[in-house]
């Protein structure tokens, strides 16, 4: 068996050294192609990295307008929460010196109701008392005049 497979190696040998040089330069080719998608890639990579930093500066510099912005922001919030606080005690303020007038303007109805009943109760009397004071001068003239 291995005579046998010694002759057709032999026989093959002529073949092969044929094939040598083709599978070597198929070899080279591949390592080439090999060699040249790495340097691509690493180009890419490079220009990725490159890119990746311009975005990152301008994601910083906006980032930066922003936290200015916000901090401008953040300031007239401050300001307007300060003003709505004052505006709230005054409003408050308002609201209790009108509750406070309402009650005295009540009281002072009040009194202005029994003045006003006092003083009809009193025209009242008042002439009552000129009737009868009429009606006794009437009274008196007749007596004397007759």
């Amino acid at each position: 068996m291995w005579p046998n497979a010694l002759l057709q190696l032999l026989k093959l040998a002529p073949h092969v050294t044929r094939l040598v040089p083709v599978a070597d330069r198929y070899l080279q080719s591949r390592t080439e192609n090999g060699k040249a998608q790495r340097r691509a890639l690493e180009q890419m990579a490079d220009r990725l990295r490159g890119d990746m930093e311009q975005i990152s500066d301008g994601m910083r510099g906006d980032l930066t307008q922003l936290a200015t912005a916000q901090a401008g922001i953040h300031q007239q919030l401050n300001e307007q929460s300060e003003t709505l606080a004052a505006i709230a005690a005054d409003t408050r303020a308002t609201r209790l010196a009108s509750d406070e007038m309402d009650t005295r303007m009540r009281g002072m109805e009040a009194r202005m109701a029994r003045l006003w009943m006092v003083f009809l109760a009193g025209m009242s009397v008042l002439a009552i008392l000129a009737a009868v004071m009429i009606a006794m001068l009437l009274h008196i003239q007749h007596l004397h005049g007759s």
